[in-house]
């Protein structure tokens, strides 16, 4: 069945607790779609696979506790002299589990976040690329594409090429 893009959102992912089969109330974990109306169903999108109705429990209350907030997020820094002597630094992102959001992150913020102990682990992934920043222009940007595709396929993080704009060649130095 077809929706308009503005009826429906696909790819949305529950880790639990949030809702339950219409048939049997038992707990449902993994990829939902919405519809317009509110009606949620399992699946990515409609057609992928059998698209079993989910609800959210009617008794259920939700409390998020402070530490479940979006990370704080400081502007990244930007490559050192020593960064460029290397001709190489490391980016970190993380990106929300079930949604299209990424944010790029200080080494300290990635390393506070990849904690698995960490509450937010669960709904934000925390990934880093290497960045190329010196060499011959090209090869550079061919660098720095292949290792956002590479990223977005190993990480499971697709999108991150357009959160950042395609733009390969961002902080090189000729």
């Amino acid at each position: 069945m077809y929706y308009p893009k503005n009826k429906i959102k696909t790819n949305l992912n529950t880790l639990g607790g949030e809702y339950y089969l219409v048939s049997n109330n038992e707990q449902y974990v993994g990829f939902y779609y919405k519809l317009a109306n509110g009606n949620a169903y399992t699946g990515r999108f409609p057609g992928d696979g059998i698209n079993l109705p989910i609800q959210m429990q009617p008794d259920a209350v939700f409390t998020v506790p402070t530490a479940q907030a979006i990370p704080t997020v400081i502007p990244p820094l930007y490559p050192t002299p020593d960064d460029y002597k290397n001709g190489m630094f490391n980016r970190y992102f993380f990106k929300k589990r079930n949604e299209y959001l990424f944010e790029e992150l200080t080494k300290d913020q990635y390393d506070k976040l990849n904690n698995s102990k960490n509450l937010l682990y669960t709904l934000y992934k925390p990934f880093f690329i290497q960045w190329m920043l010196t060499g011959e222009k090209q090869k550079v940007a061919d660098y720095n594409f292949y290792s956002i595709k590479t990223v977005e396929t190993t990480e499971d993080v697709l999108g991150l090429n357009e959160f950042l704009k395609m733009d390969y060649l961002q902080y090189y130095k000729g």
